[in-house]
């Protein structure tokens, strides 16, 4: 074992896809959005202000407070029955004893939040990238489509040192890994496990509207302005009020009522709706896959197909043959070699496999590769 895999220089500049598209969504494409919108929801700290309160001679001061303790609507005036004599904006107006009052402070927290959920994303691949510990890498080497299509024919020349040393390694080596396809399937349960816990995150941290914020909002598209309650000014107020007491001249306390622009909410009520749709759609991707991936564990006529797609050069019955006698962790290290290998190179390793499996089961440790029929 140790000779013929001494035949095969390691590339350290291979980096051969040992995950697929549906997890690359979530630490490749999911991250890199979470994060654009850490950036877009800080852009007004250089453009402008987050939020602007309008009191006399106190502006800059009240501004600051208003932010930093937060602001707030009253529940009846984002009815569109409000009285528009006593509503400026949507949840702006004078609030009663008994009225049900809003309160945002959640703004000042958006990008820590998109920030740490973004982040969140990343960690089953973190997890996979340590547990599968560059074992694809080792083992595939000068097979892959990168090394093997090169302009002279010195690989193509090698292939049956490189196709039994990567066949003696399934049979003889891959009980040190079968936990290998089940660590990814871990991780694949965990991706749509982080997507799940975010948006139940995000709804408690937006008050509980996120879950239904994206359908709100698709709803009243139609709608006239005057006719509906706005879900986007509803959980991202334009405008809203604020409470600053101070001393006055005479030393008595001066109750200041203020009417505060908060800029920042026109773009956290977009990154928002599109973060929705976002997760939404991923959640529906992954969970799909997942089912599909299920069915590779028990369905043994899938993993026929799927396994045919990767090496259809080779017979049918060199495809049944392996299914038989191997279990999923080496159908899965398969799947792996063949999104990684030319085609027609791949098919035949196949058929190369199925020979060595045929002249080498008297050697298989445990005769855990050697079925029944063959015993007989």
């Amino acid at each position: 074992m140790n000779k013929a895999f001494s035949q095969l220089n390691l590339k350290v500049s291979l980096t051969p896809k040992v995950d697929n598209l549906v997890f690359r969504l979530h630490y490749k494409y999911t991250y890199r959005i979470f994060m654009a919108s850490v950036i877009l929801s800080t852009i007004y700290d250089v453009v402008g202000d987050k939020i602007k309160c309008m009191v006399d001679n106190y502006g800059d001061v009240v501004s600051s407070y208003c932010f930093i303790m937060g602001t707030f609507t009253v529940q009846r005036h984002h009815s569109p029955s409000a009285d528009p004599n006593l509503v400026a904006y949507p949840g702006v107006g004078p609030a009663n004893v008994d009225d049900e009052i809003i309160t945002h402070g959640y703004y000042q927290w958006v990008p820590f939040v998109l920030f740490g959920t973004g982040v969140l994303f990343f960690v089953p691949h973190w997890l996979w990238k340590a547990w599968e510990g560059g074992v694809l890498k080792t083992i595939i080497q000068d097979l892959s489509i990168r090394d093997y299509l090169k302009n002279d024919l010195a690989n193509y020349m090698a292939r049956s040192s490189r196709f039994e040393a990567l066949s003696k390694y399934i049979l003889h080596q891959m009980d040190n890994h079968r936990l290998w396809a089940y660590k990814f399937v871990f991780c694949e349960v965990l991706n749509l496990v982080v997507v799940v816990l975010v948006m139940l995150a995000t709804d408690s941290f937006l008050g509980g509207e996120f879950m239904t914020y994206g359908i709100s909002v698709f709803e009243v598209l139609n709608q006239e302005p005057e006719d509906r309650t706005d879900p986007m000014t509803y959980v991202f107020p334009r405008w809203a009020k604020c409470t600053f007491r101070l001393f006055g001249p005479s030393g008595g306390v001066q109750v200041k009522d203020a009417m505060c622009l908060i800029a920042t909410n026109i773009i956290n009520e977009k990154i928002y709706l599109f973060l929705w749709v976002w997760l939404v759609f991923l959640m529906s991707v992954t969970s799909v896959w997942l089912l599909y991936r299920l069915a590779t564990i028990v369905i043994a006529p899938v993993r026929f197909y799927v396994l045919k797609s990767k090496g259809y050069k080779a017979s049918d019955s060199t495809i049944k043959q392996l299914l038989r006698q191997f279990r999923f962790s080496e159908w899965f290290l398969l799947c792996h070699l063949g999104k990684n290998m030319e085609t027609s190179v791949f098919s035949e390793f196949l058929d190369h496999l199925v020979s060595e499996l045929g002249s080498s089961t008297d050697t298989l440790p445990l005769g855990k590769y050697v079925t029944k029929d063959s015993k007989a």
